[in-house]
This record gives structure tokens, sequence and C-alpha cells, in this order.
């Protein structure tokens, strides 16, 4: 084997920057904002069996699309001692795919369908922490605020909905410390994952019927897709989409044109933007340019005008 092509041993992997500034933030929210002892043992707050019903009503679509995606990602993780948690914007535990192994720890954490780990009242905490901030999270051990929950590992990762809201959280723990933390980046990159593979499920149903086109590779919480009608005009985006465009809901309800929206722009993201739209364009006609144009609101003439300029054969 050639030189370069020896790999050094793998360190353990640090946890995100956003994560630690996550958590930075957290814990000057516990402290100062709540008040909270992290000495303090917790018991959460548990839904009745009429108050979990109206909450899974609420967020019926996301269980809907979230439950096949939940038992994919559990049969992937399993076998790193960890369970896969769902919960809704109030941070309500809503489902879970655990195995016999998890049970005494599910009991003792109050890791259960209908329990509230609102960050307010549980401190710094995967699920909680991670609607708070619509971000992504891990937390090793003796990361959460309070002592109860020093072995306690978390991934969490936002799942957004159809018009870029956060609908939910998908959560992985298990009271396992730091065994996971050489992994952690693997781990975390799954996870956001399975989330795009829901919020990609969301858009599709919210916008069936519309052509759906990327702007570009799907990284973190959300894939920049677009939902748009038959004269090329936007009508439903997600949350990466609106925060590379800068949409909010009025600005969608106007109907920009798409690919005016991304020529306007100057910045290099949205020029790879409009190669992306194009090219997904061309394909989801099968390499025919006048339906091509036609779908994106614009001449014949201007879409190869489009195609020369970005290199597009």
């Amino acid at each position: 084997m050639a030189e370069e092509d020896i790999l050094p041993h793998p360190v353990n992997e640090k946890a995100p920057a956003t994560s630690e500034t996550c958590i930075q933030q957290s814990w000057e929210r516990c402290a100062s904002a709540y008040n909270l002892d992290p000495s303090q043992g917790w018991i959460a707050d548990v839904l009745s069996g009429a108050e979990f019903r109206q909450a899974s009503g609420r967020s019926s679509l996301l269980l809907k699309s979230a439950m096949g995606e939940m038992r994919r990602l559990f049969d992937l993780v399993q076998g790193m001692g960890l369970m896969v948690l769902l919960a809704d914007p109030d941070a309500t535990i809503l489902a879970r795919c655990a195995d016999e192994t998890h049970l005494s720890v599910c009991r003792r954490l109050h890791l259960r369908k209908g329990a509230i780990w609102h960050e307010s009242a549980a401190g710094t905490n995967g699920v909680g922490t991670c609607v708070k901030e619509k971000c992504p999270i891990f937390l090793g051990q003796g990361e959460h605020w309070r002592f109860c929950f020093s072995l306690l590992a978390s991934y969490a990762a936002p799942v957004f909905d159809a018009q870029g809201r956060v609908a939910g959280a998908l959560n992985l723990a298990a009271l396992s410390g730091n065994s996971t933390k050489p992994y952690a980046a693997l781990v975390m990159e799954t996870l956001l994952q399975s989330g795009r593979r829901i919020e990609e499920q969301l858009f599709r149903e919210q916008y069936a019927g519309k052509k759906i086109l990327t702007l570009g590779p799907a990284e973190g919480c959300s894939s920049p897709l677009v939902a748009v009608n038959a004269d090329g005009e936007v009508t439903g985006a997600t949350h990466a989409t609106r925060e590379m465009m800068g949409w909010t809901d009025d600005m969608i309800k106007d109907h920009p044109n798409l690919l005016t929206e991304l020529e306007a722009g100057s910045e290099i993201s949205l020029q790879k933007a409009e190669e992306s739209v194009v090219r997904s364009a061309l394909a989801a006609s099968h390499g025919n340019v006048a339906a091509t144009a036609r779908s994106l609101g614009i001449s014949r003439a201007t879409l190869y005008r489009k195609m020369k300029v970005l290199q597009i054969q």
C-alpha cells in the first residue's frame, strides 16, 4: 500500500461546534432563566390518556410519516444500545422504538409516551434543547443539566414540516455514557438523514401533484426542496430552501418564479442552486427541453441560454 493511502487511527469525534454552542446556551438558561438545581432529582409530567390523544392528533401527519423511518433507524442503531424516540414541538414523547434491555432505563428516566421533556422543566436534554434551539445536538456524559442524567447519551435532530416549521424532534438515547462518542459523527449523520427523509415525505404529501425540485445536495437537518406549479412558480419550500432564499410565508404566497428568484441572486450557492434546478427539471421531463421550459415557466430559448451558461449538455 502506498504511504499516502495509510490513514491515521481515528480519534474520538468531537461534538459539532453548533452542538457545543447550544449546550452552553442551554446551561445558561437553566441557571438564570429557569433557576433549576442540577442536583435535584426530576420526575417528568406525563399527559393523561385524553391529553396524549389530543397531542397525537395534532402531530398525526408527523407520526404517519415517521413510524416507518423510526423502525428503520432502530434496526441500524439497536446494536449500539440506542433507542429511538419521537417528540412533538412541545418536547412531549409521541413514540418509542426500544428493545427489552431498554425498558428499565425507560421507566427510570421517564422515556415513555406522553412524558414532557421541555427544557424549562427537565433542564438541558436532547429533545427539549433540540426543539428550543432548532438545531441538532449531541449530549454525552455529564452534558445534561441534571446530575441524574449524567450517564445518558442523547443525539437529537429537529424534524421540519412542509412549511419549514419545527414539527418535532427525532432522538437516539441510551444510558451508556460516552460509549458511542467515538462514532458520534456517524450516528448524528444517520439521525440527520432519517430526519430529512421524514421531512421530505411530509413535503411530498403536502404538495402532491406539484413538481418537486431540489436546489442542491441535502445537508444538516433539512433538504433544499421546492414545489412549483405548471408555470414554474413556487408554491412551497422546505426549511433549508427558506433559509437559503430568505423566503417567508407571505413571499411564497405571492408564488415567485423560481428561476427568476435564483437568477437575481449573486451568491455562488444560488448559482449552484439554479444549475441543480435546471438539471432536476430536465431529468423529470426525461430530457425534453420544451417540456422542461414549460415546467419552469420560461421560453425554450431562455432555457437553452441558461443551459449554455451553466454548461449543461
